[in-house]
This record gives C-alpha cells, structure tokens and sequence, in this order.
C-alpha cells in the first residue's frame, strides 16, 4: 500500500511497482486523522493485515531555513510538527492496533538535523528528535506485543525534495552548495535514495530481529 497527496504520483509509482507484486495506491493526508484512519481501514480491506509500516514525511520548506528564528511564523512552525512529528504519531496510533494482532514492524524517518541541531533548522530538527524520541519510547511499549519500531536518520541523500532546495540557484551556486555538502562527508558523494531504502528493508525484515528503539544513521559519515 502506497499513499500520499499526490494521485498523479502514486500511480506512477503503482504503475513503476506492478511487476513485483500487488501494489495499491490510496490519497492520504497523514496529517489528518481522519484520512490516517482511512488509509489503515484500506489496507487491512485490501490486504487482509497490516505486517510492515513505513512513516516517511517531511515539511519540504522546514531545513536549511536562513531566517532568523524569531520570524517564523506559528502556522509555520505548526505545519513543520504537523508534517515531520505529528503525522508519526497519527500513523503509529492507528498502525498499532493492527500490528498488535499479528507482531510486525514500524520504521520511521527521522532526519541528521536532529543530530547536528545546526543554526535555521531548530524547528525541523526539533520535530525530527521527536520522531526520534517517539520511535524508542514506542518500541519499549510495544515490545512484548511483537512490534519492533525503529527509525532511519538519513543525512545528505539525493531526493527531489533536496533537488528542490538546490534548483533555488543558480548552475554556479548550486553546484557550490553541493560540493559543501560533499565536504562535510566522508564519502564524499550524497546519499541515494535506495540506500536510505535498503535500510528500511532490512529492519522490516527478519534479519533484524533483535533490533527494536534503534536510531540507525545513513548517511555516509557527516560531520560538522
């Protein structure tokens, strides 16, 4: 089960998908309960049970912000919790019921920035070590469900959402600010989507098995 805002989007990815298995798609708004509710009650319609759940959600506006923090609005920093913390917390209260039935896995993204707390993105970051803090106080309750939660903290990765963020600039720059990124690494490259993926894939999988309220980094050694 694939969801998201966009149907245009979910049905390429349906479509990209449909060769590896029964994949479905359903619009969902993860920041409302409502439709986090729905999108569960299709699941368990469509597939019988709910094994794995993936929470992947972010503010695209919330990092790297130069303004100072005394001119963001509430509603922006609102729509940041909404986006990166609450809609965790939504997901993970109607997924659980349904893991609980039969012991599955949750993983959720975090982010670096809540690592590195750098200055312009304490609201984000601060969102994001909630996740992170959400994610192990979980896992220690719903241990003996047979639930593992865990969460990924990705660093640098190439996605369209910090494609978005580079194309602000021009050619020049924008290749400025992505040498800066690969400075800052030790593998000097950023991050691929699919190995962001592969980590999910492994702790929704037996394979890790005595992994549960772990924070597990991907991101090709950043430091700062």
């Amino acid at each position: 089960m694939i969801c998201g805002r966009s149907p245009e989007r979910g049905e390429q990815a349906v479509h990209d998908l449909a060769a590896h298995g029964e994949v479905t798609f359903t619009q969902a708004d993860v920041t409302d309960e409502r439709s986090v509710r729905h999108l569960v009650e299709c699941t368990l319609h469509t597939f019988g049970r709910l094994d794995h759940a993936f929470n992947n959600a972010a503010n695209t506006e919330a990092a790297g912000t130069s303004d100072a923090f005394t001119d963001m609005t509430l509603d922006e920093f609102e729509g940041i919790v909404r986006a990166s913390l609450t809609s965790v917390w939504l997901c993970m209260k109607h997924q659980l019921p349904a893991l609980t039935k039969h012991g599955g896995t949750i993983v959720n993204t975090s982010s670096k920035d809540a690592e590195l707390r750098l200055p312009g993105t304490g609201s984000y970051a601060a969102a994001k070590a909630g996740v992170e803090v959400l994610t192990v106080t979980v896992a220690k309750e719903y241990a003996e469900h047979g639930v593992r939660v865990n969460a990924v903290r990705p660093g640098a990765i190439a996605t369209p959402m910090l494609e978005r963020n580079l194309s602000e600039a021009s050619l020049d720059e924008r290749q400025a600010r992505v040498e800066r990124y690969e400075a800052l690494i030790a593998m000097r490259r950023l991050g691929r989507p699919h190995e962001v993926a592969d980590a999910v894939l492994w702790l929704s999988s037996p394979r890790s098995s005595y992994m549960t309220g772990q924070i597990v980094t991907v991101d090709g050694c950043l430091t700062v």
